[in-house]
C-alpha cells in the first residue's frame, strides 16, 4: 500500500510485508523502517502555529494597546496593533499541517506530512496494524 501526498510535502510511505519506506519532503532517497523498531507512532500539528497565533500575538496586541494608553495612539502604534491583529488572523486561517511522527527508541522521524487530519490518522492506524 502506497501514500502519497500532494504538494507542497511531497512525502511518499510505501507499506510493506516486513518494513516500509518513506521519502519526506526534499528527499530523493528513500529510507527503510523494519516494524519491529518502531515503539510509537504520533501524529501531530505544527506547534509554531498554535503558541504563535494563540499566545503571541495577542500578547503583542495587548502590550501595543498598553503602549498606546500609556503614551497615546500615535499611527505607529496604530500600524503595529494593525500588523499583529492581521498576522493573527493569517495564521489562524492557514491550513494546519499534520505530520506522522514514529519513535524508535530514543530516535524520531518524521515520515508524513499532509493537511488532512484523516489521512495522517489513516496512515497511523495502518503502521500501527502491522506492528
Amino acid at each position: 500500500m502506497q501514500y502519497t501526498a500532494k504538494k507542497p510535502f511531497n512525502s511518499v510511505v510505501i507499506l510493506k510485508e516486513g518494513e516500509f519506506r518513506y521519502r519526506f519532503q526534499e528527499d530523493h532517497i528513500f529510507k527503510d523502517i523494519r516494524y519491529n523498531q518502531i515503539t510509537k507512532v504520533k501524529v501531530h500539528t505544527d506547534l509554531f502555529r498554535r503558541y504563535f497565533a494563540y499566545f503571541l500575538a495577542p500578547f503583542m496586541v495587548i502590550s501595543q494597546l498598553g503602549v498606546g494608553f500609556a503614551v497615546g495612539f500615535d499611527w505607529i502604534v496604530l500600524l503595529n496593533i494593525l500588523v499583529w491583529l492581521l498576522l493573527m488572523v493569517v495564521y489562524l486561517r492557514s491550513k494546519k499541517v499534520y505530520t506522522v511522527q514514529i519513535i524508535k527508541g530514543p530516535l524520531t522521524a518524521d515520515i508524513y506530512a499532509t493537511h488532512q487530519l484523516k489521512e495522517a490518522k489513516m496512515i497511523q492506524k495502518a503502521i500501527e496494524s502491522h506492528c
